[in-house]
């Protein structure tokens, strides 16, 4: 699952145990003095005890129901269960914990201890999106036009991505730059989608930097510079993105924000065209037809 818990988040369990013992739990209390979640011991006798009660405060609190799901989820401390961590989210879920909404709806969406329900996974993904978790406010997204009965509008589409490009999210800010550039759910705006984009490209998120190549090439949003849009698709090209590899490539093959370099384009281009990309690939074959830099190729070969 896309939200798991990972293993310093499985710490706060101790913080739970705490609390169980606030209300009046003795042995709680006791345990807290004791190996387990706290000290992360890795005697297993003390891992069983945290989790016994790990229960107790589970009872009590909804983000303790989320950790212990998660270690169903994960098989730590207890055997591994896709049903008892589902139990748990739903639990958790329902007292109102934004994680176990989104996991919850996880679970329904791909059948992981529970029956598959798109209808139920939605209304979880929507409950996690109103509480302003991320992942639910991408899951929700993603829901328009991929769950059957669920229409495709990019409206509120663009109004998730914006919520979560507003708390940050790298994706959620370059998918918004985009809805901009095609104007999908909101006017098309080449100034705001170079905005967004530009914050996305600088937290290195490859696609937002290929964009943000695009918009100084063409002059989408900022003025016109060839040379800074190879440096962007430079970028991601050689953190090996295919589109970006491929859009060096043609610069080389041009002449477009760099000196035309034949050998620099085939190279480009190989890069991307045995990731896959058609376009690459076509102009691979170019190449070879062509006999743009043909040893090379043939030697690599």
């Amino acid at each position: 699952m896309s939200d798991m818990l990972d293993r310093n988040e499985l710490q706060c369990a101790g913080e739970w145990i705490r609390r169980a013992a606030m209300v009046g739990d003795a042995e709680a209390v006791k345990l807290c003095s004791l190996t387990g979640f706290d000290s992360y011991s890795d005697a297993q006798t003390d891992l069983a005890e945290s989790i016994k009660w790990l229960k107790k405060a589970a009872d009590l609190h909804p983000e303790a129901g989320l950790v212990l799901a998660g270690c169903y989820s994960e098989g730590y401390g207890v055997p591994q269960d896709a049903e008892a961590a589902a139990a748990w989210y739903f639990r958790a879920a329902v007292g109102g914990c934004g994680r176990a909404q989104f996991n919850i709806g996880a679970c329904f969406a791909r059948g992981l201890g529970v029956p598959v329900s798109y209808g139920m996974a939605l209304q979880w993904y929507q409950k996690a999106a109103e509480k302003g978790n991320i992942k639910g406010e991408f899951a929700l997204e993603w829901s328009f036009g991929k769950i059957e009965g669920v229409p495709w509008n990019p409206t509120p589409a663009a109004g998730w991505y914006r919520r979560a490009a507003e708390q940050g999210d790298a994706v959620a800010q370059n998918n918004l730059g985009g809805c901009y550039i095609r104007g999908l759910g909101v006017a098309p705006d080449f100034v705001e989608a170079f905005k967004w984009c530009r914050k996305a490209a600088d937290q290195n998120l490859v696609e937002a930097q290929t964009n943000l190549g695009i918009c100084y090439m063409f002059g989408h949003g900022v003025p016109q510079n060839r040379t800074t849009a190879v440096e962007w698709f430079r970028k991601a090209a050689e953190r090996g993105y295919s589109e970006a590899q491929s859009d060096l490539g043609w610069c080389f093959d041009n002449g477009w924000g760099v000196d035309e370099n034949k050998e620099q384009a085939a190279k480009w281009y190989l890069c991307a065209a045995e990731q896959g990309l058609a376009g690459a690939q076509f102009n691979m074959g170019s190449c070879y037809e062509y006999g743009a830099h043909r040893s090379r190729c043939q030697n690599r070969g």
